[in-house]
């Protein structure tokens, strides 16, 4: 059951560190090369939600996981304790993202294209400037997040082999 449970998490963490790659660095590109900054804008704010939901809704999943784990193993948050902290900082940033980063970021975006289409650039363009703002800090967030699940999934597949030699 433990391999089963170690194999989840890993996958799991995997998966997030694909999905923030692929995203990050190959479809939004591809997306803002390929389109217009409004369309492609309207896509990636179709997948930015499940993106964000992705990373908060797969901690709880690791943490139910490594609760599970924990049943057997009484010093499992002992011997895990950065991995646990990591994964709490992980869940509370991806739900920042989700929950107010992004409604914020799609408000303006929404609004500086009314105000574009009624002719008001020189409003749109202040809304622009708060948008560039907020996805500076939605973009340092998000590689922020990519180098703590890195840093999760390297954790978590050392640390497992170390307390496996250790019981041998």
């Amino acid at each position: 059951m433990n391999r089963f449970i170690d194999f989840l998490v890993l996958l799991l963490l995997g998966f997030l560190i694909g999905f923030n790659v692929s995203f990050t660095f190959i479809i939004a590109p591809l997306l803002f090369s390929h389109f217009d900054h409004r369309t492609a804008g309207e896509i990636t704010n179709v997948i930015f939600p499940y993106y964000f939901a992705s990373g908060w809704i797969i901690g709880i999943l690791i943490y139910t996981l490594i609760g599970i784990k924990s049943i057997k193993d009484k010093q499992l948050i002992k011997n895990y304790k950065g991995f646990v902290i990591g994964l709490l900082l992980l869940v509370i940033t991806h739900m920042a993202l989700h929950k107010t980063v992004l409604p914020v970021a799609r408000n303006i975006n929404l609004q500086y294209y009314v105000l574009l289409d009624e002719g008001k650039k020189e409003e749109a363009l202040k809304l622009k400037e708060k948008f560039k703002k907020i996805h500076g800090v939605s973009s340092f967030i998000n590689l922020f997040n990519l180098g703590l699940e890195i840093y999760l999934f390297w954790y978590y597949l050392l640390k497992d082999r170390r307390l496996k030699k250790r019981s041998d």
